[in-house]
């Protein structure tokens, strides 16, 4: 994984549970780095994983915005 992912990771790491802005911010921009193709396949797993794994996932609109990602991360994986 390059730099640049796991700098991603740590964001998506830092916004799991949280109730604020960041979650909405964080998910929308894992969302646009999968549009433009910018994430391998390892590191959309281990966003995946970490949020499935994760205990609480913040507020109902917070799991929405996680599930959304979920399912996006879904769709990309299942096309390989």
């Amino acid at each position: 994984m390059s730099d640049y992912e796991h700098i991603v990771l740590s964001a998506v790491r830092y916004a799991l549970g949280r109730m604020s802005y960041i979650v909405n911010l964080t998910v929308n921009y894992v969302l646009k780095d999968i549009e433009e193709e910018k994430l391998s396949k390892k590191c959309l797993w281990l966003i995946q994983e970490d949020v499935r794994q994760s205990k609480y996932l913040g507020m109902e609109c917070d799991k929405k915005d996680w599930e959304k990602l979920l399912k996006k991360i879904d769709e990309v994986m299942e096309v390989e």
